[in-house]
């Protein structure tokens, strides 16, 4: 039997980083659907320094990578590209709105992109939408804030093989957001 672990969330949550360990330490294939994307062609154009993909195309290409393979499956494309009997197993990461920020300015997003995926992750938006394709038996949130790629792994593979089971809506930046009264950091 093949098995399929997806990893999901907004922009640096660990996906890749995580993604990676748990691919090494379960011995399985690797894919990152953006690079995917990339180097596939699959991109159609650019929106404010974003890929458009062709989802159709990289959904085909995914397809074609995973065919006989134990695989973790990494990217916020995964609902958008993958069906709920393709994938086993969905980890949504999870970050806090205020760590995103500093990490979006490492990485030198403007303040736009930064509040759109910060704004993004308050509003669960990966979670929501991996719920919808998946379904609540195979969607589990793991929060990244403040832990190394490597714990994050240990947890997503505890539970994947059966230990500790992380409930899907369990994380809640936006009530955080909200009693902080520093909504003006993430919205405007």
């Amino acid at each position: 039997m093949l098995h399929r672990i997806g990893i999901t969330g907004s922009p640096a949550t660990g996906k890749k980083s995580v993604g990676r360990i748990v691919a090494k330490r379960l011995n399985y294939d690797f894919l990152d659907l953006n690079d995917l994307a990339i180097n596939g062609n699959a991109i159609i154009g650019m929106d404010n320094r974003d890929f458009i993909i062709d989802p159709k195309k990289l959904r085909k290409l995914a397809l074609e990578f995973i065919e006989g393979k134990n695989v973790i499956i990494v990217g916020h494309l995964l609902p958008s590209i993958f069906k709920r009997n393709e994938i086993d197993f969905v980890a949504v990461l999870r970050c806090s709105p205020w760590e995103l920020m500093k990490r979006y300015a490492e990485r030198g997003y403007s303040e736009k992109k930064a509040k759109e995926n910060a704004g993004a992750e308050i509003l669960d938006i990966c979670l929501v939408e991996a719920l919808r394709v998946f379904g609540r038996k195979k969607v589990y949130e793991f929060d990244t804030t403040g832990k190394t790629p490597e714990e994050v792994a240990n947890e997503l593979i505890s539970s994947y093989k059966g230990g500790v089971k992380k409930k899907a809506i369990g994380i809640d930046w936006l009530t955080k957001v909200v009693e902080s009264g520093e909504l003006n950091i993430f919205f405007t």
